[in-house]
């Protein structure tokens, strides 16, 4: 879709300067320099001289020598730049070098030498690419290949027998034997031909229609031989192969008597071998092109059907000759062709493709043709005239530049590409319109009508002349086309009538340049302002001018005026509101050109010149296009290397295409990405850089390599063209967000849900975007929609998140430089877990919007009428469902057809069986039925069942159905309520109970019947005791008065109070047992205490009381019991060998916690240091450490923990790169944990652990070492208690000094992987309080 035209041309006459009347001879691009090296010479007197140009115009001679022949040709000429070196190849077989001196720049100071000579002359070399390489082919038929310095490398002889190499494969194509020609087709064959024999039509030249009716031999054409037959070479861009085009005298295919002159291809390798030949090709010449980045070799081709062929098949006589450019691949096949257009006659001069192998030129005599492709289509882009053309080269490294000689000296031609379109403000005028210009053809196509894929169109019109550019108008409906004989211009009636009626654009003016130019001028650019007035440039010596044309009138424009830039122009625009012309000078400067008053003014100056020019006023007022000040003027450039600018900042860079519309700015990026800039200020910033996984309305990726071609915003549409020229329309996120949002706000809730609902966009944003506006204008928004299944739509598609805030947020008001928001990690099954068990429905988005419309359905009755699907959507989505009411309300609705259709539709919104045990819930079996059968159940299984349901009583069905759902505790209900008469509760009663474990709730149903109730306490306190949960069953059965049952519960709990208070009352006989067996059960669980109460008072054992008591510490209590029983001489017996057993016990208990302290504290204190002074160590890492790792911890670091360095696991890794933990390895993990083996990162954790409990012990025996140390005063051991005191002292003291040393627990020691392989942190270990313990005075010295 895109347009050449001429960004610049300039150019110089060289002069001879160490000797006079010197003619151009030949020239090079200098890369390193960025200059133009040019020879000039007089052969027939053999003189050389060589001069360098500069951009400055400034001129330098670089060798200046004579010729030892006369009448000589130069074949080639390079500068080697990097060594400074001329070489000149000559036509008689000299290889002559002129190296000069790149610091004094004196031509006396070069040195010219013959380096080498080929008998009997050369008759065409070429250079390959990278200049290591020299292709010779001598007039003695030889290919000969030297390196740089002029080394041999190969020869070949060019023989008639290469022609006979072929990798030519024949596939039977055209062969009459591989032809299908279907079922009979050899009896219709057979039937046709009598009749052809018997009409006398056919002779005897019957043939197959798939063969050629000629095969090609190779033969030369008239041209080819007055030329000279010449030889040519050309290099693949990667220097790896290269094509030789030569004449060669071959047998005739068709009479092996005879010969013919066949011209043929050679392709070459690097080496000098022969890979292929071409087919041969009658009319072929030897103009030799390969493509530099691809694997086609463009030839000429001059055809001339025979007259024989012309006669049968009936074609005019026009087509008898066409000169075509045709193509073949490496191994010598046809590959495609063209039609030049040109006359048969035209003789062609040269072909060349430029760097980038997109610009195929064809060199005429008198002009130059600039030919690209899309889609398999060749287009004439552009032509110059050239008189007297002599050479033509491209620059090697700038793709759009060009060199050519002419009678007038040496120009450089600057091209640049365009897409010619039309307007893009919206509403009335953005039809995407886009010319594309293919020789003397208008091609347009409104793409807001008609999508159509170039190279069709959707209307064109014909010129006379080639097109030199094209504009088209405001309306869209005038086109302006300047040729190099003046402007034409075309319209339409109107953009209906063009769509409509298929009307074409008509001409309705052809004004001649002599109108608004002189002959000196050149015609370049063309502009549209409005409708009503054309800018056009001209150039003339190096001066530009525009000249505005007025088409008030447009069968009779007129020259309005010319203005003068006084400088060189390079781009003629216009601006956005086609109300001025817009021009970019050559120093970089932007000027608005007034048309009504003929007014200059700067707007800008960009650092660089740029190839493509948006401008437009920005302003605040929107409603308002009216300029305020300069401030507002925005110039928008874009630089061939792809730099982008607005005004004079660069906004960022790998830029391959821009447009602009009244609120954004749209380029494509090398990175394949269309991406968006607000236009609401006129101050911009640099842009961020666009990172992977981008979540921004302004950044949308699209197919590798498109560009833009048009922008329509009234149907926020942006048409892309594609590498290959294929052309894709889509709707970018952010315009049609643009497009929602000012619906929404403008109360268009319809038009925006169509909108969403086209471009698949989340319909959350109707509510979203502006909450309060929906809630505000609820009923609005539901009429507005007003069709059912909208908004069934509308409120099915609902979910919690904001996507105003998220996925759809704006950015109108977003810091242009501030970074671009990324897509968030998808939440892990944890995340989604807690969200979903912590879920509020009171505080649901989706509840609240569903509840919200069903007051508005629900308010009015013609509303529950028409929005009767809506409303079942609206309780069937709500989060739970509330699916009774919807089944509810479904039930009410008396028209049967009307019935199945909503069961139908709430079985598609919800599970049909959940929907099913609804309807069960609801006890209407009836519309059970009627959902079970919209379901995947098996009737074999619910008919019988419902038939059952059907057949039962009431309350018979409801307990039925309520079991079946396992609502247990309604089925029990209305069960009960089956046998409310009767006084006692039922066995089916009971039964369902027990299995169901209803205690509970069936001791609420029968509070008021005390017989019923006793019944299920009975049961209840069964089932406590199987649950050994005996204490509650005990006092059920002292309820119940089933004492025996009570007092053996109670003996079970060891409640041994209860149960020898039951045992006194009702079985005294029965003490003793009782007694005996509850001292052995609470001497089994160490409650001597207890113990010895029940020997004391009721076994009357007052010397085992007395031990009992010893063993629980409560000397005190032992020595009571001596005294009170007159029994003193146990205390010598008992009380004093059980304080000194106690002594023994606390006394080791202190002395191992203190070892125990002391040794792990020094543990701990090692682990540290050695973690300190070498960390890897420390964690097990093998290996020394690198020099260059850094040991601090860091927030922002994303190297592994010291923990993730043991295991092997990263942040990353630890994440995707693992198996997640079974259960078993979690409980392994846990072992280890709890072992805390030493070397392991687990020890520390442990120590620290080991510490705690301790600390514990020590606390739990606090109270028993006071007892021991009363008793042990009470009985003169005052030493022992002394030593007990003073030890218990110093355990605590020592723990007290050193506890907060000890849980100093270093943050990444804390470091986990949980079962997700997520790293994660144990809480910090509480530091326990160490308190005073309570010395005695008497021994507190």
């Amino acid at each position: 879709m895109r347009n050449l035209f001429i960004l610049n041309k300039g150019g110089f006459q060289p002069q001879g300067i160490t000797h006079d009347n010197l003619s151009v001879l030949e020239s090079s691009f200098d890369t390193i320099t960025d200059s133009i090296t040019v020879v000039l010479g007089s052969l027939d007197i053999g003189v050389i001289e060589v001069q360098k140009f500069a951009k400055d115009g400034t001129n330098t001679i670089l060798a200046s020598f004579n010729l030892e022949t006369f009448d000589d040709e130069i074949i080639s000429f390079i500068n080697f730049a990097d060594s400074n070196k001329l070489v000149f190849i000559f036509g008689k077989g000299d290889i002559i070098t002129a190296t000069y001196d790149p610091y004094t720049m004196d031509y006396q100071d070069t040195v010219v030498e013959i380096v080498g000579s080929i008998d009997n002359g050369i008759k065409q070399a070429q250079w390959s690419y990278d200049e290591e390489t020299l292709v010779l082919v001598s007039k003695e038929n030889k290919v000969i290949l030297l390196s740089r310095d002029f080394s041999p490398i190969n020869e070949v002889v060019l023989d008639t027998q290469d022609l006979k190499k072929s990798k030519h494969i024949s596939v039977g194509w055209g062969k009459k034997e591989t032809q299908f020609r279907g079922k009979g087709a050899r009896a219709m064959e057979r039937e046709a031909l009598k009749s052809l024999k018997a009409g006398g039509l056919i002779g005897n030249k019957i043939r197959d229609p798939t063969m050629p009716y000629m095969v090609d031999k190779g033969m030369i054409t008239d041209f080819d031989r007055q030329t000279g037959q010449n030889v040519e070479i050309s290099w693949r861009g990667d220097c790896e192969y290269f094509a030789v085009s030569t004449v060669d005298i071959v047998v005739d295919p068709d009479d092996e008597t005879k010969t013919i002159e066949r011209r043929a291809l050679r392709i070459y390798t690097r080496g000098g071998e022969l890979d292929a030949a071409s087919e041969p090709v009658d009319g072929m010449e030897q103009h030799l092109a390969w493509k530099p980045q691809g694997s086609l070799i463009a030839s000429v081709q001059r055809k001339m059907l025979p007259q024989d062929y012309i006669e049968e098949e009936g074609e005019p006589e026009s087509n008898e000759k066409s000169l075509s450019l045709i193509f073949f691949e490496r191994n010598g096949l046809r590959h495609g062709e063209f039609d030049t257009r040109l006359p048969w006659d035209q003789k062609i001069k040269k072909l060349l493709w430029n760097c980038n192998s997109e610009i195929l030129s064809i060199c005429l005599e008198d002009k130059i043709q600039f030919w690209t492709t899309k889609n398999y289509h060749w287009y004439l882009k552009q032509e110059i005239y050239t008189p007297e053309w002599k050479f033509a080269k491209w620059h090697p490294e700038k793709d759009f530049t060009l060199m050519y000689a002419d009678c007038n000296g040496i120009n450089v031609l600057s091209l640049a590409y365009k897409i010619t379109h039309g307007p893009t403000i919206a509403p009335n005028n953005d039809y995407g319109t886009v010319a594309v210009v293919d020789g003397t053809t208008v091609n347009i196509t409104p793409f807001a009508i008609a999508n159509v894929p170039p190279p069709i169109y959707f209307r064109d019109f014909e010129v006379k002349d080639n097109i030199v550019d094209v504009a088209i108008s405001l309306s869209n409906e005038i086109y302006a086309v300047l040729t190099s004989s003046g402007i034409v211009i075309g319209k339409v009636e109107s953009m209906n009538s063009m769509q409509k009626n298929g009307e074409h654009p008509s001409i309705v003016c052809e004004f001649s340049r002599d109108n608004f130019a002189s002959d000196i001028d050149i015609l370049r650019q063309i502009a549209f302002v409005e409708d009503n007035m054309l800018g056009v440039l001209l150039d003339s010596n190096n001066l530009s001018h525009i000249a505005l044309i007025d088409l008030n009138n447009l069968e009779s424009p007129s020259l309005s005026s010319v203005v003068e830039t006084f400088g060189k122009v390079l781009l003629l625009k216009t601006s956005f509101d086609y109300k001025s012309l817009v021009y970019e000078a050559n120093d970089c400067t932007v000027s608005e050109l007034n048309t009504t008053t003929g007014q200059i003014t700067e707007i800008t100056k960009f650092p660089q010149i740029v190839i493509d020019l948006r401008f437009k006023n920005i302003s605040s007022d929107e409603n308002t296009m009216e300029y305020r000040d300069t401030d507002g003027l925005v110039a928008f450039g874009l630089t061939p290397n792809g730099k982008l600018y607005a005004n004079d900042v660069l906004l960022t860079s790998a830029v391959t295409s821009m447009e602009i519309t009244d609120k954004l700015l749209l380029f494509t990026t090398a990175q394949h990405n269309l991406q968006f800039v607000h236009l609401h200020t006129a101050n911009f910033k640099p842009l961020p850089v666009v990172d992977e996984n981008v979540s921004d309305e302004r950044v949308r990726s699209i197919e590798r390599g498109s560009i833009l071609v048009s922008v329509i915003p009234s149907k926020s549409a942006v048409v892309l063209q594609a590498p290959r020229g294929n052309v894709e329309t889509i709707y970018p996120r952010i315009m049609v967000l643009s497009g929602v949002r000012q619906d929404i706000l403008h109360k268009n809730y319809k038009s925006a849900f169509i909108t969403c609902r086209t471009h698949r966009i989340n319909l959350d944003i109707l509510h979203d975007y502006d909450t309060a506006l929906f809630y505000d204008n609820l009923e609005h928004f539901i009429n507005d929609i007003g069709r059912v299944d909208y908004l069934d739509l509308f409120i099915s598609c609902l979910c919690e998140e904001d996507v105003a805030q998220t996925k759809y947020k704006e950015t109108i008001n977003s810091v242009q430089d501030a970074s671009f928001g990324v897509v968030p990690a998808p939440p892990t099954e944890m995340e989604l877990y807690i969200k979903n068990k912590f879920f509020d429905s009171s505080k649901s988005k989706v509840n609240k919007i569903c509840k919200a419309m069903l007051e508005v359905f629900l308010s009015k009755k013609e509303y529950m009428t028409k929005y009767l699907q809506p409303i079942i959507t609206a309780y069937a989505c709500q989060k739970p469902p509330d699916l009774k009411s919807a089944l509810a309300l479904i039930e009410d609705i008396s028209d049967e057809q009307e019935k199945d259709s909503m069961v139908t539709y709430i079985c598609f919104l919800q599970d049909v069986n959940v929907v099913y045990k609804v309807a069960l819930s609801l006890y209407d079996v009836g519309l059970s039925l009627a959902i079970a059968q919209k379901s995947q159940l098996d009737p074999k299984e619910y008919l019988p069942f419902l038939q059952t349901l059907q057949d039962a009583t009431e309350p018979r069905r409801k307990f039925m159905i309520d079991d079946h759902l396992e609502n247990y505790d309604l089925a029990l209900t209305h069960l009960v309520s089956v046998e409310a008469d009767e006084k006692v509760a039922s066995e089916e009663v009971i039964d369902y109970i027990q299995v169901h474990e209803l205690f509970k709730f069936a001791l609420g149903l029968f509070r008021h019947n005390e017989a019923k109730q006793n019944q299920i306490y009975s049961i209840y306190a069964d089932k406590l005791v199987a649950t050994q949960q005996y204490a509650e069953a005990a006092i059920i059965y002292e309820m119940l008065d089933k004492f025996h049952d009570s007092m053996d519960a109670f003996v079970s709990g060891k409640r041994w109070k209860e149960a020898l208070s039951i045992a006194v009352t009702h079985f005294p006989k029965d003490v003793k047992d009782i007694a005996e067996s509850l001292v052995t059960a609470l001497n089994y669980e160490h409650k001597y205490g207890e113990s010895a109460q029940i020997e004391l008072k009721y076994l009357k054992n007052i010397k085992e009381s007395v031990r009992l008591f010893c063993k629980s510490y409560n000397f005190d209590e032992s020595i009571l019991v001596c005294c009170t029983e007159n029994r003193k001489e146990l205390i010598e017996e008992l009380v004093d060998p059980g304080l000194d057993e106690a002594f023994g016990i606390i006394a080791e208990l202190l002395a191992d916690c203190k070892g125990q302290v002391n040794s792990q504290l020094k543990r701990l204190r090692e682990l540290r240091e050695k973690k300190s002074q070498d960390p890897y160590a420390f964690y097990g890492q093998e290996g020394d450490q690198a020099d260059d790792v850094s040991i601090a911890p860091s927030e922002t670091s994303t190297k592994e923990s010291f923990f993730t360095r043991y295991t092997g696991k990263t942040g990353g890794t630890a994440k995707t790169g693992v198996s997640r933990r079974t259960a078993k390895n979690k409980r392994r993990e846990e072992r280890k944990r709890a072992r805390g083996k030493k070397g392991t990162i687990y020890e520390e954790e442990y120590l620290i652990r080991s510490i705690g409990r301790l600390v514990e012990r020590v606390t739990q025996t606090e109270q028993d070492a006071i007892k021991t140390i009363e008793g042990l005063l009470r009985r003169h051991k005052i030493e022992q208690a002394y030593q007990i005191q003073k030890n218990f002292i110093e355990v605590l003291d020592l723990l007290r000094a050193n506890i907060t040393e000890i849980y100093n627990l270093d943050e990444k020691d804390r470091e986990r992987i949980d079962e997700n392989g997520e790293v994660y942190h144990i809480p910090e270990i509480p530091v326990p309080e160490i308190k005073e313990f309570p010395k005695l005075c008497a021994i507190d010295f």
